[in-house]
């Protein structure tokens, strides 16, 4: 008798918290609203905002519009604050403006022949030294001291990144007393109009505060489409000068978007469920014709989800508290989160979970892809809040992207916290996604609003069980930042 009493007791809590969990599937079905979604992609999207691009006034505009959306649906400023904005300081480095490099009788231009990643306006002068791929063991015996050092690009794998290498060496060479790098660059995945892009214009980085700043010892690619490798190899001792023109610094503060949501549990409110999205996007391009990269999808998707959560759990608040960060500068280099981990307005030890939202466009309307789907303990709720909206939820479909170390969420992971980013579904990269992709075609027409609705509903739910959760919420073992969760809770 007293052990069917128990089982009675036991069915009757399992039916009344799955009888609560449906009426607030239904609650959340009946509130969100597709207009709202629309409405909000439609300003942050829209030409007048001019694709968002950090450091322009349209930016600021584009973070005014989320922080009196949160004043509105009753957000609250973080403690200690006085306005939803959180100052990120950043170094606007102006690539420069004009740039040669000059052995024997042959000349290589700026642009059309070469890119600088680290630069500093003068003239250097020294012998060519050319060192293979320029890896420790190329240069070791080598005398480098006042030398303008020739190598080439990464380290012989196509698969690698390449800038990796190219910052070693340039500390190798420099500490070597080298006067400057220059690494022979032969266009393949990345053909050299599109490192002519990302290495021009303007780059931006934290600000710290250090007197030195950034190494401004000149490193460049040169653009090897023409086989230059025997030309430096002959020129091994010859004199070369690289002369650079217009290189400039500037200190800019641009914002990020900060407040939250009390919970209602009297002990768990002092935690944290951190919704996150980076707000900026890449602007205007020099293209003819439609030159506005209005960034609809990128992240367009990702605030306009953040706002839609943050106006119904103001209503609907879980257990505990929910933060939200509107990232700025993300495209920069992940720049706003990273400020954000290292000057955190809630404590991380009290930031249970990040969820964040970020998107290059989606080709499965059936799915919501969670990048990180397999790396926390809360797996399991991202299934419910899927299936909950008539939606699946799956990993990452494209782990050698690494997807996962190229968005804001890695931000929180790298001190500890949990984190993953819940986004709408993709199975490949394929036209699908790539026509949309930092293109003047992302515009909020092209988009889906029935199925980012159903999308937006899920997230919302899963913010609710994760903030409601009394289990355990933490790395999976063995996962690589398992060891950072472990110091910042204090974990044994």
């Amino acid at each position: 008798m007293k052990y069917l009493l128990t089982l009675f007791t036991a069915l009757l809590i399992s039916f009344g918290s799955f009888s609560q969990e449906l009426e607030l599937v239904k609650d959340i079905d009946k509130q969100v609203q597709l207009s709202e979604i629309k409405s909000h992609l439609y300003f942050l999207a829209s030409d007048e905002l001019r694709g968002r691009n950090t450091g322009t006034i349209e930016n600021e505009i584009a973070a005014r519009y989320i922080a009196e959306r949160f004043r509105s649906y009753g957000v609250k400023m973080a403690p200690g604050m006085d306005s939803y904005f959180q100052p990120v300081s950043l170094i606007k480095e102006v690539s420069p403006q004009k740039a040669t490099l000059s052995v024997g009788e042959k000349t290589f231009n700026l642009g059309d022949d070469m890119v600088f990643y680290t630069s500093n306006n003068g003239t250097f002068s020294g012998e060519v030294v050319y060192v293979g791929f320029g890896l420790e063991d190329d240069l070791k015996g080598k005398d480098l001291k006042g030398k303008i050092v020739v190598a080439k690009a990464g380290n012989g794998n196509p698969e690698e990144r390449l800038t990796p290498y190219t910052i070693q060496k340039q500390e190798m060479v420099e500490a070597a007393g080298g006067l400057g790098l220059v690494e022979l660059y032969k266009p393949g995945r990345y053909p050299w109009k599109l490192i002519q892009y990302y290495f021009s214009g303007e780059k931006y980085r934290l600000d710290k505060g250090e007197t030195s700043g950034k190494s401004t010892f000149p490193s460049a690619w040169l653009n090897d489409s023409d086989n230059l490798l025997a030309f430096f190899e002959e020129s091994d001792g010859e004199i070369a000068t690289i002369s650079i023109h217009g290189k400039n610094n500037l200190s800019i503060t641009v914002p990020n978007v900060v407040g939250y949501i009390e919970g209602t549990d009297p002990t768990m409110k002092s935690e944290y469920v951190m919704i996150s999205a980076h707000l900026d996007h890449v602007g205007v391009s020099t293209t003819e014709g439609d030159s506005i990269w209005n960034g609809a999808r990128d992240n367009g998707i990702g605030i306009a989800n953040m706002l839609t959560a943050a106006e119904y759990l103001s209503k609907n608040p879980p257990k505990r508290s929910v933060a939200f960060l509107a990232c700025n500068a993300e495209e920069k280099g992940l720049l706003g989160s990273r400020w954000y981990a290292d000057h955190p307005v809630f404590p991380l030890e009290k930031t249970v979970f990040d969820l964040n939202t970020d998107t290059g466009g989606y080709n499965d309307v059936t799915k919501v892809t969670v990048v990180g789907f397999n790396r926390t303990s809360v797996t399991p709720l991202f299934v419910k809040s899927a299936q909950a909206f008539g939606l699946t939820a799956i990993d990452d479909p494209l782990p050698e992207e690494n997807y996962y170390d190229r968005s804001d969420n890695v931000s929180f992971a790298a001190k500890g916290v949990p984190a993953v980013s819940y986004d709408p579904g993709y199975t490949e990269m394929n036209e699908e996604i790539t026509k949309y992709y930092h293109q003047p075609t992302d515009e909020p027409n092209t988009l889906d609003y029935d199925y980012l609705t159903k999308y937006s509903k899920s997230f919302i739910y899963a913010v609710t069980l994760i903030g409601n959760r009394t289990e355990e919420i933490f790395w999976k073992e063995g996962d690589k930042y398992e060891e950072a969760g472990k110091t910042l809770y204090g974990v044994e």
